[in-house]
């Protein structure tokens, strides 16, 4: 006889009980727990980037604290969301698979010896280091490259205390600045370069020793073509294509760069070439301006200290400037200084602003005899010195190339200097745009050797530097919001005639 086995287990209605429902979910499709997955990741790495910024001095962005907090806790509520998420209808194999790629990432970028990623990420650094802005982010994400490099760059710093200018160019220079067809090697160098220059027209020949860097045919070419520019003679040339919204002249100089701007009553001349970084592989806008007078170099602070700065072009326009460029550095607490407080000592016609730079940082001075002459920082200003700033590097010192090597930084930059023939050299550098990403310190300082530099000294770049000539700056600020620049605490000014 058959045994009722379902009786056996529970009784004779134990069949027709109800069977338990399955409690499993329908689980996400595989795609979108990958997408979740890598957003999770992405939102860990955002609050703690949000934390790093909230525990530095310097912000990243231009937000209120109680903003910033908002943000934080929205993260915050974002990544418990999503863990909510995964933890119900996802695999947390996928969110763990995300996060070893993550940390996969994160430890060849802090310790890797590749060079690519070496360079770049030193680049960082030395961005967040130079610039004084978020350095707080570059310790907490980068603690032991980080310490590594800033090392370096102290040492490179140091390792200028004591390279100074001595007085021994002078007497060449100004002889030229009074008189530059009065120097008979000079005028063999014209005449080798123009053929017949002692039988040119005096104002010609004139012109041709202020402006000896122009390559005469293109010039002559350009001067046949627009006879307007000439109907007051060589000396009173003015040509300005300096906007930038123009194109510049069809000029060239014997270096091969573009002419923008010739102003022979203010003895000025502008050209704009490619500065070209081999090392990052930039290729970046550049424009230099040469005055060829230092006796109208000075060096103005802004009418509105200390309560705040003004744009470069408003300090020029109160002096009578036709051309300037960024003078000291500020300071920039968050990124929002106001160009009011001075980072560093300067002197503006005799008067002295802030406190000295500890040692490492150098001072530019601007000499009674219109000579610029280099000294350290915290020392005293030198007798004579009319105007000066602090910053660091000094790039050229008794026309001695300086090593510059560890700023490798690809940044917008602004240079000051001086050549063996006395005139002033101000170099701009654009970067932080798509076509124009900027230089390192290297390239400025061999741009300015090439011009016959013997002083020359780093001024504060990325969004401070500017040059401004005419009513117009001529180089693009690499904030497109700012287009005139910064307010700073002074600038370098050239005075017109």
């Amino acid at each position: 006889m058959p045994v009722d086995r379902s009786a056996a287990r529970g009784g004779r209605f134990a069949g027709s009980a109800p069977k338990r429902k399955s409690r499993s979910r329908k689980k996400l499709h595989p795609a979108v727990q990958w997408i979740l997955s890598i957003l999770l990741m992405i939102v860990i790495f955002a609050i703690y980037f949000d934390l790093c910024l909230l525990l530095t001095r310097f912000n990243l962005f231009l937000f209120s604290r109680s903003l910033r907090l908002g943000i934080l806790a929205g993260l915050i509520l974002v990544f418990v969301v999503l863990t909510a998420v995964l933890c119900v209808f996802g695999d947390w194999k996928r969110p763990l698979i995300a996060f070893l790629i993550c940390l996969m990432l994160y430890i060849p970028a802090n310790y890797s010896k590749i060079s690519k990623v070496e360079y770049y990420r030193n680049l960082w650094i030395q961005t967040a280091y130079s610039t004084m802005r978020h350095q707080g982010l570059m310790h907490l994400f980068l603690p032991w490259v980080s310490s590594k490099e800033i090392e370096k760059l102290e040492s490179a710093k140091m390792a200028q205390v004591g390279v100074n200018t001595v007085d021994e160019f002078t007497e060449e220079g100004e002889a030229w600045v009074n008189n530059p067809i009065g120097s008979p090697e000079f005028i063999q160098i014209l005449e080798e370069a123009i053929p017949n220059f002692r039988q040119l027209p005096e104002d010609e020949q004139r012109f041709y020793a202020v402006f000896y860097e122009l390559d005469r045919d293109s010039t002559e070419a350009y001067l046949a073509e627009h006879p307007a520019a000439l109907k007051n003679g060589y000396d009173h040339i003015l040509i300005d294509h300096s906007a930038l919204s123009d194109s510049g002249t069809s000029i060239r100089t014997r270096l091969g760069e573009k002419v923008l701007a010739i102003d022979a009553d203010n003895k000025i001349l502008i050209v704009e070439f490619r500065a070209i970084d081999n090392r990052s592989s930039t290729n970046s806008r550049a424009v230099l301006a040469i005055a060829k007078d230092p006796s109208k170099l000075h060096l103005y602070a802004a009418t509105t200290l200390p309560s705040n700065g003004q744009i470069v072009g408003r300090i020029a326009s109160d002096h009578g400037g036709v051309l300037a460029m960024t003078g000291s550095g500020f300071i920039d607490e968050g990124g929002v200084g106001m160009g009011g407080e001075i980072a560093g000592a300067a002197m503006c016609g005799g008067e002295i602003y802030g406190a000295h730079y500890p040692w490492g940082y150098k001072r530019m001075e601007l000499h009674e005899n219109n000579w610029f002459y280099i000294q350290d920082a915290p020392t005293e200003f030198t007798s004579g010195t009319t105007d000066a700033m602090e910053f660091q590097p000094s790039l050229i010192v008794n026309g001695k190339k300086q090593d510059v090597g560890a700023w490798i930084g690809v940044n917008p930059r602004a240079c000051i200097g001086q050549s063996g023939y006395g005139e002033i050299l101000m170099l701009g550098v654009e970067g932080r745009r798509s076509d124009s990403l900027g230089c390192s310190l290297e390239v400025c300082r061999d741009i300015l050797l090439r011009h016959n530099a013997i002083t020359a000294m780093n001024c504060d770049g990325g969004t401070t530097a500017i040059l401004w000539y005419r009513g117009n700056p001529i180089i693009r600020c690499s904030n497109n919001a700012i287009p005139n620049g910064r307010y700073l605490p002074n600038a370098w000014v050239i005075t017109g005639n």
